[in-house]
């Protein structure tokens, strides 16, 4: 039962994840230039909120798949903020081996 809400929760990540992997970018370039890790990380997840207010003020409607499956809105926001994160922290990390 939780391995089928985790695969929901990163389909809804699957969904939403153009923007804020757009965002990444310039982070990464950031910490190629002064690698910075805590301030980045924090405003990637400060980002990450901002985008979950607007995806759920103006997408609200997109929300009742994931009701029907029985899965929250706290779940598949701690979920999609983790593997935002998880996904950057390899963009950087990548980025360290390239620069």
């Amino acid at each position: 039962m939780y391995l089928i809400r985790f695969q929901v929760a990163l389909y809804c990540y699957r969904y939403y994840c153009i923007i804020p992997a757009l965002l990444s970018l310039p982070g990464c370039w950031l910490y190629a230039q002064d690698k910075v890790l805590l301030p980045l990380l924090i405003m990637k997840a400060a980002t990450d909120v901002l985008i979950w207010y607007f995806i759920t003020a103006f997408r609200s409607d997109k929300f009742y798949y994931y009701y029907n499956l029985n899965v929250s809105k706290t779940f598949l926001f701690i979920t999609w903020l983790c593997a935002d994160l998880v996904s950057f922290c390899v963009l950087l990390w990548l980025t360290t081996i390239i620069y």
